[in-house]
């Protein structure tokens, strides 16, 4: 009998080959295709998809602070929080190059696009201006997007020191505002009080 292959008596296409060659499918079902695996799990896929996208910060004075990136793919949105500091606004960087729609609140920017993504690679975000709160500011509850909707896997920078400053007329690090005692306690336990609560045998106690 003539096989498939045209050969008489043969035995055909065998094992796990596609044709009479003796080619094998790839991941993509192509007879003879190259498509493979790659270490991310994607077929066809460069090993880039599951890198995080890295989320941090770059320069921080003046009241101002660049927020950076590296992502191994194009970027179509994003939002994240800020705790630490009050956002005063939000421009520049890689954001607005790409012609982004930025929007932000005291604690939340949120960026997205119609039409350009930011390109994949490193460089600033966005700029934002600051009230500072606390010592530090913080990235908080980030969401990238590539330009399918999908969420990246994202590492950030969590903190970075901030120039606070307050009231601290005894200089015990806590701002006079929150500070249950703006001076010092005495040995009884008296906010400036002197001692004047020790009797002679020990403080008075009503």
């Amino acid at each position: 009998v003539v096989d498939e292959c045209g050969v008489c008596g043969g035995g055909g296409i065998g094992g796990h080959a596609c044709d009479c060659d003796g080619n094998v499918e790839d991941c993509a079902g192509e007879c003879g295709g190259s498509a493979i695996v790659d270490e991310c799990g994607e077929c066809g896929g460069n090993g880039t998809s599951c890198i995080p996208v890295q989320l941090g910060f770059g320069t921080v004075a003046d009241g101002n602070m660049e927020i950076t990136y590296y992502s191994p793919g194009e970027i179509s949105g994003f939002q994240f929080n800020l705790a630490g500091a009050n956002i005063t606004s939000a421009s520049g960087g890689a954001a607005e190059s790409a012609g982004f729609e930025i929007f932000s609140s005291a604690t939340t920017v949120l960026g997205f696009t119609f039409g350009t993504n930011i390109p994949a690679g490193s460089g600033v975000l966005i700029e934002l201006g600051y009230e500072a709160i606390a010592d530090q500011a913080c990235l908080e509850s980030p969401v990238i997007l590539d330009p399918n909707g999908e969420g990246f896997d994202i590492e950030i920078d969590a903190c970075v020191d901030i120039d606070f400053a307050c009231d601290d007329v005894d200089a015990d690090g806590i701002c006079d505002d929150v500070d249950d005692c703006v001076g010092a306690l005495d040995d009884c336990g008296v906010c400036n009080g002197g001692n004047a609560d020790d009797v002679g045998c020990g403080c008075f106690e009503p």
